[in-house]
């Protein structure tokens, strides 16, 4: 093993026949240039002992001059690189083993890093089987979540790191969609991002230390909803909804006429109505306990029609053939066509409930116009509201059937009201 005083001028000119040479420098122990004989590669490497084995490291490529951050060693650089393995093994440090341990632990600390988007993935299916109630999440929760999930967040953070989103990162998304002209949506993106990142946090997701949406206030400024139909319009909404089918005709005139949630609506089955009692079971309705709903004889009449036209011994509202869903779950396309014929704007099937309480609650003689009388917390009764106010925690009895008189007597007024308001009589 020859050695040579290796000089910059004299690295430059080195060569050889054979199909690989090894050039080994007087001054520097270890360090040697490898130089290829068919294509005239030249690249560095030192030898050294560590803890009782021979070891061989590859230092960069030969160059004339240094290059900055890159693997490309003049021999200065090659010198004073050899010199650090051959002073750290002198004091019983293998830089090589040292730079292979970093090495491993960086490859884990990418493999283990968890994406957005799986993260928002396995967090939504945990939430579906079970939510923060203890119970399975409900349908439209989970569809809302989603589409939130899909439209606004896994384009701009899919890829990333979830555990490098930053509360920077985090305002300036939702303050994003605030400027939009989408305040609400703003707020719920929020809440959904907090959600997301404090359940990942209780399943231990790999690489998450807090959530970034913590101390990240809501960008939007929100108006209660106070849309309600006056008669005219009740008279409005149920004639645009005659050119439907018998369903979708169906499920808005019941909303109406019961004030419960559509979605409580369309799970409705048959073997949850007796005589004029209808039974909204724990898992359709959005309190998570049985509600009893009274029917009044204009809400029997809408049921009759559809039991008479009836391809299902289950379900009153059944979905069409080849739907994954054994009921309706979808009202939106009927939404704006009823509403676009009604002529009446910006409500919801959901305003069907504050239209309810708030023509149960006036007096009948209001100037603003006639009402029911319903005492308030009659009304909310029978919108399922659990509110303390109604008594309803001190109820001992059966719970479901807490102002069950006085609930049906409500929702027979209201029957009488919309037939009048329908027939112009209002």
């Amino acid at each position: 093993m020859a050695k040579l005083k290796l000089t910059a001028k004299g690295v430059e000119k080195l060569s050889t026949q054979l199909p690989q040479e090894d050039f080994w420098d007087m001054y520097t122990p270890g360090l040697h240039l490898r130089v290829s004989g068919a294509t005239g590669r030249k690249t560095w490497l030192v030898r050294y002992r560590a803890n009782g084995s021979q070891r061989r490291v590859k230092l960069g490529r030969y160059s004339e001059e240094s290059v900055p951050d890159a693997d490309l060693l003049s021999l200065a650089d090659a010198r004073a690189k050899a010199r650090a393995y051959l002073s750290a093994a002198s004091t019983g440090t293998d830089l090589r083993a040292v730079e292979e341990e970093k090495r491993e632990a960086e490859a884990l600390k990418v493999e283990a890093a968890v994406a957005f988007r799986d993260l928002a993935d396995e967090v939504l299916e945990a939430l579906a089987r079970k939510g923060r109630n203890g119970e399975p999440t409900r349908e439209a929760t989970q569809r809302e979540r989603r589409r939130i999930v899909d439209a606004e967040l896994l384009p701009v953070w899919g890829d990333r790191e979830a555990g490098g989103i930053t509360r920077r990162d985090v305002v300036l998304l939702v303050e994003a969609i605030e400027r939009r002209g989408a305040p609400v949506l703003a707020n719920r993106t929020l809440a959904l991002i907090s959600t997301l990142f404090n359940t990942a946090l209780r399943r231990a997701i790999v690489g998450l230390e807090f959530n970034p949406a913590h101390m990240v206030d809501p960008p939007g400024v929100e108006e209660g909803r106070t849309v309600y139909l006056k008669v005219p319009e009740i008279n409005a909404v149920w004639i645009a909804t005659e050119p439907e089918g018998l369903l979708t005709r169906a499920a808005f005139r019941l909303a109406l006429l019961t004030g419960q949630r559509i979605g409580s609506v369309l799970a409705m089955r048959w073997d949850g109505i007796e005589g004029d009692l209808w039974t909204i079971p724990p898992e359709h309705f959005k309190g998570r306990r049985t509600h009893l709903v009274p029917l009044s004889p204009e809400a029997l009449a809408v049921l009759q029609e559809l039991r008479e036209n009836s391809v299902s011994d289950e379900w009153v509202f059944p979905s069409r053939a080849g739907s994954a869903k054994p009921h309706l779950s979808n009202l939106g396309k009927a939404l704006s066509r009823i509403r676009k014929r009604s002529g009446v704007k910006d409500w919801t099937i959901h305003d069907f409930r504050t239209t309810w309480r708030t023509h149960a609650v006036r007096s009948p003689d209001e100037r603003t116009g006639p009402g029911l009388g319903v005492p308030a917390h009659v009304a909310d009764a029978v919108l399922g509201h659990k509110e303390a106010s109604l008594g309803f925690g001190r109820y001992t009895g059966d719970q479901h059937l807490y102002l069950l008189a006085e609930k049906r007597a409500a929702l027979e007024k209201w029957g009488s009201f919309v037939r009048k308001a329908v027939n112009g009589e209002g």
